[in-house]
């Protein structure tokens, strides 16, 4: 009787591993490929870099270096050292057909080209597939993303079942309040890492989604990698042309196209400002999802992931299925460049 409950128990146990090594398998498959990265046609998007010395208007980007206009060297320091005060000062219209001499530059120099306003505002689930493979059926929710915005090529440290999220992020160029008009936005490439372990531990399923562990799991130190280039298109609803990929040691594991969105850019606007002042539960405080009753400028606001993460409720037991130490996660999307971010 004994044998026969053990057997029995290892046989369940042996189900269990091998149904969370089934869905733990990758969704789109394939090798990374070096590629010309595709820079907006001016005439329909502005693209921006920033050196320690320079910001760029960003023309061409082969390989290992990019080429542009120094902007800095045609209106000065003072007018430069922040890009929102730029376009404030010089205006996005004036740029579209700006026409003097390329330099080259390496990306090798690039740093953050915006300073980005915390804390950030994130949807999660908003897009179908990776809702239905983290079995969610709830509609698409907002929370808080408590971490500042860090470099393309940081390294990520390393916890106990860390995943990532290549993601679209926005930013207003302006604040935006309700009931006045939106301001333009620019666009960049980030990754949304998440401490699933905390997410996991501390979500109540009693609440609403988004309500509970995301604020924490979302939150965790050196989680934010914003991308070099940022684009800043004339059309309200370019970012739908754009597509993002992820690579983990250069496989491939995700891969999406904005035009998937389910809610669009100001769906979500709408509903951060509608819930501005809602609680969000992160250890044993709570904070609200925006720090006022608007959207600051400079807010990143993460559009969403598509399917291909790591993480599915049966497999959250297994360190073996999430990122190890010394793996190398590659972000990239048309028009925007990529992330590389090594896991210590």
């Amino acid at each position: 009787m004994l044998k026969k409950l053990i057997a029995g128990l290892v046989l369940i146990a042996g189900c269990f591993i091998g149904v969370s090594y089934y869905v733990s398998m990758p969704v789109v498959d394939g090798v990374h490929e070096d590629q010309s990265v595709v820079i907006a046609v001016p005439s329909e998007a502005l693209t921006f870099a920033r050196t320690d010395r320079a910001l760029i208007l960003v023309t061409a980007h082969e390989g290992d270096s990019l080429r542009g206009i120094n902007l800095t060297a045609i209106h000065g320091d003072d007018a430069t050292e922040d890009l929102f005060r730029f376009l404030e000062i010089v205006g996005a219209s004036s740029l579209w057909e700006t026409d003097a001499a390329l330099e080259s530059f390496s990306i090798d120099e690039l740093i953050q080209p915006a300073n980005y306003s915390y804390p950030s505002v994130a949807a999660g689930t908003n897009f179908r597939e990776h809702a239905e493979e983290v079995y969610s059926d709830d509609p698409p929710f907002l929370f808080p993303k408590l971490v500042e915005a860090g470099s393309w090529n940081q390294t990520v440290p390393f916890v106990s079942r860390l995943d990532f999220e290549a993601e679209i992020c926005a930013f207003p160029l302006g604040s935006i309040r309700p009931n006045e008009p939106r301001p333009r936005f620019g666009f960049v490439l980030c990754n949304d890492f998440t401490d699933r372990w905390s997410l996991v531990r501390e979500i109540d399923l009693d609440e609403p989604l988004g309500r509970t562990g995301f604020a924490t799991g979302k939150g965790c130190n050196g989680c934010l990698p914003t991308g070099y280039l940022v684009v800043i298109p004339k059309d309200p609803d370019f970012y739908r042309s754009i597509s993002a990929e992820l690579f983990v040691n250069e496989r491939r594991l995700q891969a999406f196209s904005l035009s998937e969105m389910i809610l669009s850019l100001d769906e979500i606007i709408d509903k951060a400002l509608n819930d501005a002042d809602m609680l969000y539960q992160q250890g044993d405080n709570t904070i609200p999802l925006l720090p006022s009753d608007h959207i600051p400028k400079g807010t990143l606001i993460l559009t969403g992931t598509g399917a291909g993460v790591l993480f599915k409720p049966l497999n959250i037991w297994g360190q073996q299925f999430y990122l190890q130490a010394g793996d190398v996660v590659r972000t990239q999307a048309t028009y925007l460049g990529h992330l590389t971010n090594k896991i210590e």
